[in-house]
């Protein structure tokens, strides 16, 4: 049988063809993340059913719920039992003054997706799933009532995603998120080196692992994710 495999001939041997505008560019570099992505969640969700984890998806900072929707594919088509929860101010990025100093690209406001939209992408992917929207900047919305109703309802996270960029919002939802980390909780970080040049001592790579220190947790880094994600695998000492 002929192979249908074309090769180049020349270097470098693939095509690399120059994008011809903006909107290209755009289209190439969110491709090029996404895929990562879906590759990451891929393998996340593989990890969580090998090894019989149960428990319920968080995602914090769900923009245009590209990974949110990842996130429901995979738990479906594994048939993982599992409730899920974004939490998002559905108003953009929150001013906490320097927000530019962090990272150029975090302006106020950027990054909005409202509810109603957010609803209707995650619509479709919704099959005998149960969804829950925690609205609100996580100064006010992430607070003890909504622990401890969490912790009376006995919710356990199987998987956290936290994708909310600045330094001030990976800090209020980690502190959150961790009260509910099982033996073998994915622990995601979106932008882990996205804030301060991923200087280990200024942006998110101190607040994980501050915070990871505090709730006295084991953990186990995972897999890198693209430029600036990375994942760990936590558990209880």
């Amino acid at each position: 049988m002929k192979s249908t495999i074309i090769q180049k001939k020349t270097e470098p041997f693939v095509d690399l063809k120059l994008p011809k505008n903006r909107l290209s560019k755009i289209v190439y570099n969110q491709t090029y993340r996404q895929n990562y992505k879906r590759s990451f969640f891929q393998s996340a969700f593989d990890f969580l059913y090998a090894n019989n984890i149960e428990g319920d998806y968080f995602e914090f900072g769900v923009h245009k719920a590209r990974t949110f929707r990842f996130a429901l594919y995979e738990s479906y088509v594994r048939d993982l039992k599992m409730n899920f929860y974004a939490f998002d101010s559905f108003e953009g990025l929150p001013n906490v003054q320097n927000n530019e100093i962090q990272n150029k690209s975090f302006k106020t406001k950027l990054l909005k997706t409202n509810v109603n939209q957010f609803r209707n992408l995650v619509k479709p992917y919704l099959l005998k799933r149960n969804l829950e929207i925690i609205k609100g900047y996580y100064s006010k919305s992430l607070n003890n009532k909504l622990t401890k109703e969490f912790k009376q309802k006995k919710i356990k996270a199987s998987m956290i995603n936290i994708d909310c960029d600045l330094n001030e919002s990976v800090r209020e939802s980690l502190n959150f998120a961790l009260n509910f980390v099982q033996n073998g909780t994915v622990l995601y970080i979106d932008d882990y080196y996205l804030t301060f040049k991923g200087h280990p001592s200024k942006g998110n790579p101190k607040i994980v692992r501050d915070l990871l220190k505090k709730f006295k947790l084991i953990y186990e880094p995972w897999h890198v994710c693209g430029s600036s994600g990375k994942s760990f695998l936590l558990y209880k000492k």
